[in-house]
């Protein structure tokens, strides 16, 4: 069976599977007993049609480039949008591009690549700011990087702070696994690297990129939800 013929069964035996809750019993009955024929024929199980629903989106890496080792604070924001949305990340650096491939329900996935996108490029530019109007006394190169990724650490955190985490159910994180190791069975671990400053070296960096991370609110908007499937998001809000 190739997997446009894969597709075009679970889609039928996804109608059928909703025919089977119809009210009418005869009809959900009729439709109940072929959905499980076909199952029994194409040796299709039940998280098979589960993870019909499931896929991947991308999004740029932003802070990184192929070859280079991932700073803290970009694991950091994949784990947050993670924590929000219940779509996890991989990164991807085979390409010419790195990128981030976010893994879970399609509809999850799709927000979880925007907010990713929109916050990692809104932290480049207060990167920059903060590294060329605070840091700007600051004379060893090396310290003043270092000081910007502490800054961005702060930042992070500060945005996490505004969040409340999406709790997936047992099942989700079971196919969530399942989907992930059939799509990527050699997934490793990313190496990345920290500011690698003590206390006194990142001076209020930490603390001044709290504070402005904390103006900053990722809302993920749950009005109507079904099974898990967010039907209403307010994406962004930037402010006090």
């Amino acid at each position: 069976m190739t997997e446009e013929q894969k597709k075009k069964l679970l889609e039928r035996l996804r109608k059928l599977m909703a025919l089977s809750r119809s009210a009418n019993e005869h009809e959900a009955a009729a439709a109940l007993e072929k959905a499980q024929a076909l199952m029994n024929e194409f040796a299709i199980t039940e998280d098979d049609l589960d993870l019909a629903d499931y896929g991947t989106a991308e999004s740029p890496a932003v802070f990184i480039k192929p070859g280079q080792r991932l700073p803290i604070y970009a694991g950091m924001l994949s784990r947050m949008i993670d924590s929000a949305f219940g779509a996890s990340a991989v990164l991807d650096t085979d390409g010419r591009e790195a990128k981030v491939i976010w893994i879970g329900p399609q509809s999850k996935t799709e927000i979880a690549a925007y907010s990713y996108t929109v916050l990692a490029r809104l932290l480049q530019k207060k990167r920059s700011e903060y590294k060329f109007v605070s840091l700007l006394q600051v004379k060893s190169p090396g310290l003043r990087e270092a000081r910007a990724d502490t800054y961005c650490e702060g930042w992070v955190t500060g945005v996490r702070s505004n969040i409340m985490p999406y709790q997936p159910t047992e099942k989700e994180k079971r196919l969530s696994d399942l989907f992930t190791r059939q799509k990527f069975p050699s997934l490793g671990t990313a190496d990345m690297r920290g500011a690698g400053l003590s206390p006194s070296q990142s001076s209020d960096a930490y603390s001044d990129g709290l504070t402005e991370g904390r103006k900053t609110r990722l809302q993920a908007g749950m009005k109507g939800e079904k099974r898990g499937q967010i039907k209403e998001t307010r994406y962004l809000e930037f402010g006090a």
